[in-house]
């Protein structure tokens, strides 16, 4: 596919300006947050760029392998808790999705097909494509959606410094690498699971292949030590200017018709989590912290990598925000047809 040079060669410019004017302001995630902030004050400006898809995918296997790296035997005896909180997730999402299209169609006035795809808490692809098969207001939806990734990734970092015993990882300048062969076949290993998981429609199959692929060759000693720093920095730039790159082509007179909507939802969205957090929390004493972060209903790659940032058991993280998608990819078409009867 070709694309014009100017666009990727402007994304090149804003994310790393906002990675470097977020690192001196000493802001939390700067390398994440920097990028995002900035690279959409510079979409709504109207100015176009884009990140080609190998460069996302190269970011989201470096953000997997990465995460990955974290993993420990000692970390995984602790799955037996997973299931309680699994189960208690779900019935969160289904509260989330059930609360806010309630609101939309009730306080915002959407029709019920539209404020169900607006308020579905992830799986923004899926739900633009149910969205486009019904008729649905698209491009409400899309604005909507694109906000509620956005304030939680803004929001999430400063939540868990306020209400949380964790922080982020103040320095990821000081971590062994691992060398060029282990960095060379993880990548290759990465590449073919990734094309694997996308042949069977897996979300986010790079970012998981690679997290895979890193967590059975760390839990099992055979790569010790992290991929280096410039990569990981790397990644985190090109994932915020990603989520800024959103906001492409939408005007501030559609982001202000849909902003209040949009942060209603989001706080919505964050309370129901973060109560469904604190119930696990006191049931099965996994950190807060991680807990909140495998619940918050975020972009899958920009939560896993938070969770990466505060020391979260990086397979609890990723299986929490796997199961929102499938269960999500189930729950909507089937109130969508419901909705859909009833609005006929």
């Amino acid at each position: 596919m070709f694309f014009s040079l100017k666009p990727v060669l402007l994304s090149f410019i804003i994310g790393p300006l906002g990675a470097f004017v977020a690192w001196k302001l000493n802001f939390p995630l700067p390398y994440l947050l920097g990028p995002t902030i900035i690279s959409t004050f510079v979409a709504l400006f109207g100015i176009t760029f884009f990140i080609p898809n190998p460069l996302r995918q190269f970011s989201f296997i470096c953000i997997g392998l990465s995460v990955g790296s974290n993993v420990t035997p000692e970390a995984l005896s602790n799955a037996a808790k997973w299931p309680v909180s699994l189960i208690i997730m779900l019935v969160a999402i289904f509260i989330i999705t059930f609360f806010c299209k309630t609101v939309l169609s009730k306080v915002f006035f959407m029709d019920k097909p539209s404020s169900l795809l607006a308020s579905s808490p992830g799986h923004l692809s899926f739900v633009l494509m149910l969205s486009s098969d019904t008729n649905s207001d698209t491009s409400k939806i899309a604005i909507i959606q694109s906000i509620r990734v956005l304030t939680l990734t803004i929001a999430t970092p400063v939540i868990i410094l306020l209400f949380s015993e964790s922080a982020f990882a103040p320095n990821i300048l000081d971590k062994p690498s691992l060398t060029f062969i282990s960095i060379t076949g993880l990548f290759f290993l990465s590449i073919i699971v990734g094309f694997f998981l996308r042949k069977i429609n897996f979300p986010a199959p790079f970012l998981i292949g690679a997290l895979l692929c890193s967590t059975v060759t760390h839990g099992t000693d055979i790569t010790p030590g992290f991929i280096p720093q410039f990569l990981e920095i790397s990644a985190f730039i090109i994932l915020g200017t990603m989520i800024g790159s959103r906001f492409v082509e939408v005007t501030i007179k559609q982001l202000a018709s849909c902003l209040g909507s949009g942060l209603v939802l989001t706080f919505l969205s964050i309370s129901i989590s973060g109560l469904a957090a604190l119930i696990v929390h006191y049931l099965t004493e996994i950190p807060l912290s991680h807990i909140f972060i495998a619940f918050a209903p975020g972009g899958l790659e920009t939560m896993v990598a938070m969770g990466g940032l505060v020391g979260a058991e990086p397979t609890y993280t990723a299986s929490h925000h796997v199961s929102r998608l499938f269960f999500l990819a189930f729950l909507i078409p089937i109130l969508l047809s419901r909705d859909i009867r009833i609005h006929k």
